[in-house]
């Protein structure tokens, strides 16, 4: 097997794959008119699956997507209802190929799919015993009327198992594409979207020419081929020659729609086309029709049909003439892997930046995959230039003490400032190549709350807000896991049963919300439930038991700090260990990957209320802004998205409580943390004393360094975990003069002062 082949098909799988996990969640509690199209569009995914798999001879795969599709094709038609029994297996059955397809990633065999739920699917799909049996029409819209008489005409198809396999993919694409190019071709007829329906028009007859092509249907082949060569050229077109080609567009569809029922039927029609392409291309070269015909169709297609000897004005069916694809199967190339869909991209290529080429150049393709080494290479190129344009930087500032000519030296400040503009352009192209929407994971959830209500014997709602905000990657990648375990917990431990919440006057169902929103050059990220919130006296007295603090300790601690006890290792309530939680894992396992990404996480609860967990991270953590201090002898870098503020505290200003130093900042008591102890630097004479402000979630300290050397970019180099476990270092970074600096991990420098002193303070306060 041709690896890029199977590579291929392992990422649209993939695709397809999470989109109908997500579909058939919302198929489950949808309304009828959109069950409707979200069960066709399940269907669709699975079919297209197993058409695929079954082209490149993945006979696991194929076998039990077949199982699935036949029970979905029951549900699709109305055969059997959505049951929760139905869609637990629908749900599983996803899962399963999800399975199949991770190990053919890995390298891997697919192992054949359980004959426990495959005997399930076969059940579902033989409950409709006595109901209509599929007719090879299946894929009519619902409602759609069918001819009360059925037409035989045609020649009789003759195809090997694989296609045949496909045709009936192939049947719903040449529909599809049919009614995206009549709605182009009327959007021909209006001067401002001529260019973008041309271009819609040709995008896709250049997909329906490659999958007529695979079937081996010449005259379907050669009708698009003569319609892909017009779409290129109708721009320079006149008004009345649009008009004849617009109407000639439609009735090309209209016999495209007929091969299409009869295809479903296993037929090839043929009718005599030579006098309608010769004149459609006539008219594409800007040539007239001939007075007996021009105008005289009145818009009728059917009329266009006749006028071009295509068939009688009164037919509504196709006079068969002799076709038979041939026998012998094509070559197998990368092109005919597997009959291509529409471009799911169509609608946004055709708002694409409008070329200004000539209307005969080939339409180039919007959209391409990138392999995700490639983009980390370029990231880490862009990383090595930010250092070098700082240094170029720092060059051009030392120019000005030598003695050159002023113009020169003016020169050098201008060709650093383009080179300073370019390089940030440069870098925010690069990094909007790594965004991707959080949606890729707030789609998963639904399942997720799906299962666990099915579980627990509760009914969960999930609203998502804010699931387009974008992040890095990286970012995303790391913060699955983190919501896959807030989710369950909120679910396990913070809805309660619906006897519970009925006796305390709350709705049956709880309710929980995923909610994101950009905050600077930070991403919020918020779940909030309405269930029994988070008991002070349970989780103290918990704590005081596993030697986390003591009870004076306890009675000092505000709200926030008790509850930040769930993120402790092993910490958990539960009376009872099940398969959900009670372990004490979990949350720490939140606050671990949350701190690798540079980020905090805060829990707000009011007993009998709900509970608040609320995320807050960097939206990249490659590249970022930093404030370069001096410290001794040495250079730091503060994130500047910590940074509230800067201030320079007179001597007389700096207090002592319980033996930490503090200041009064306005209307608050800052705890203040010398840099020179915590970092075991000398003291350097003449050196300033200023109180770096910086804040993660409510808490703020003041960090008190010796210099402020100016912001930079800088970028992040990882360090050994033996430097950065507990602080206070999360990384280090290139100077402007080649030298490391270390960048100093705000959220462990808040967390280490984090005493009962600094209660004290607050309390003071």
């Amino acid at each position: 097997m041709d690896p890029s082949l199977l590579q291929d098909f392992l990422t649209e799988s993939g695709e397809l794959i999470e989109q109908l996990d997500a579909d058939l969640v919302k198929l489950e509690s949808s309304e009828s008119d959109e069950a409707q199209e979200l069960c066709n569009g399940c269907f669709r995914a699975l079919h297209t699956i197993k058409g695929a798999a079954s082209f490149l001879g993945l006979t696991a795969v194929t076998t039990f997507a077949h199982a699935a599709e036949d029970a979905l094709n029951r549900l699709r038609k109305g055969e059997v209802g959505v049951t929760e029994e139905v869609m637990d297996a629908l749900l599983q059955s996803a899962d399963v190929v999800k399975g199949m397809i991770e190990q053919l990633s890995a390298g891997e065999e697919a192992h054949e799919g359980p004959k426990e739920l495959i005997d399930r699917l076969h059940a579902i799909a033989e409950q409709a015993a006595g109901a209509p049996a599929a007719t090879p029409n299946d894929q009519a819209p619902a409602g759609a009327q069918q001819p009360q008489e059925e037409d035989k005409s045609g020649t009789p198809l003759n195809l090997g198992p694989q296609k045949l396999d496909l045709l009936e993919f192939m049947v719903t694409d040449l529909s599809d594409a049919s009614k995206q190019i009549v709605e182009s071709a009327d959007g021909l007829l209006n001067d401002a979207t001529i260019e973008e329906s041309a271009q819609h028009i040709h995008e896709v007859c250049q997909e329906m020419e490659k999958t007529a092509e695979f079937f081996e249907l010449d005259q379907l082949t050669s009708l698009v081929k003569v319609l892909t060569g017009v779409a290129v050229k109708i721009n320079a077109l006149s008004g009345e020659s649009i008009k004849e080609v617009a109407i000639r567009i439609k009735a090309a569809m209209h016999l495209i729609d007929l091969q299409a029922d009869a295809l479903n039927d296993l037929r090839a029609l043929s009718w005599p086309l030579d006098t309608f392409c010769a004149r459609l291309t006539s008219l594409a070269d800007g040539g007239a029709l001939e007075d007996s015909v021009k105008g005289r169709h009145n818009n009728d297609i059917t009329h266009v049909l006749a006028l071009d000897g295509v068939m009688q004005a009164s037919e509504q069916a196709p006079q068969p003439q002799p076709e038979q694809p041939q026998a012998k199967a094509p070559a197998f190339d990368d092109k005919a892997a597997k009959p291509e869909a529409p471009s799911n991209n169509e609608d946004e290529q055709g708002q694409g930046e409008k070329s200004g080429a000539s209307a005969a150049k080939p339409i180039a393709e919007q959209t391409i995959r990138v392999e995700v080494s490639r983009l980390e290479s370029l990231l880490n190129l862009v990383g090595q230039l930010v250092l070098n344009k700082n240094r170029i930087l720092a060059l051009t500032r030392n120019i000005k003490d030598l003695s050159i000519p002023q113009e020169v030296g003016e020169d050098f400040a201008g060709a650093a400032g383009d080179l300073d503009h370019l390089m940030s352009e440069l870098q925010v192209s690069v990094m909007r190549t790594r965004m991707q929407p959080l949606a890729k994971l707030f789609d998963r959830y639904p399942r997720v709350i799906r299962d666990m209500a099915r579980m627990t014997n509760k009914k969960i709602n999930l609203d998502i807000v804010g699931k387009d905000t974008e992040v890095d990657k990286s970012v995303l990648e790391q913060l699955a896991d983190p919501l896959v375990h807030i989710l369950r917990n909120s679910s396990d431990h913070g809805i309660e049963s619906p006897e519970d919440r009925a006796k305390a006057g709350k709705p049956e169902a709880g309710t929980i919300r995923l909610e994101a929103e950009h905050q600077g050059s930070h991403v919020r990220v918020a779940i909030t439930d309405d269930g029994k919130g988070l008991d002070r006296e349970v989780l103290g007295a918990k704590a005081i038991e596993k030697g986390m603090t003591t009870p004076e300790k306890l009675e000092q601690m505000p709200d926030e700090d008790v509850f930040g006890f769930i993120f402790g290792a092993g910490f958990s309530t539960a009376k009872v260990v099940s398969d959900l939680s009670g372990r004490g894992v979990g949350m720490d396992v939140v606050r671990t990957n949350i701190n690798k990404l540079n980020g905090t996480i805060n829990v707000m609860s009011k007993k009998g209320q709900g509970t608040t967990i609320e995320i807050l991270i960097p939206l990249t953590v490659a590249i970022m802004p930093a404030m370069v201090v001096g410290v001794g002898s040495h250079m730091y870098s503060i994130p500047l998205q910590s940074i509230v503020e800067i201030v320079r505290p007179e001597p007389e200003e700096v207090r002592s409580v319980s033996g930490h130093p503090v200041m009064k900042l306005r209307d608050i008591v800052l705890p203040l943390v010398d840099m020179r102890k915590r970092l075991d630097e000398t003291r350097v004479e003449g050196g300033g004393r200023f109180a770096v402000v910086v804040a993660v979630g409510g808490q703020r300290v003041g960090l008190c360094v010796d210099k402020l050397i100016g912001q930079q970019e800088i970028v992040i180099k990882p360090l050994d975990d033996s430097y950065t476990q507990g602080g206070p270092f999360s990384g280090a970074t290139i100077q402007e003069d080649g030298n490391v600096c270390l960048i100093l991990d705000v959220v462990q420098l808040i967390r280490s002062n984090n005493k009962p002193g600094t209660k004290e303070t607050r309390a003071a306060a």
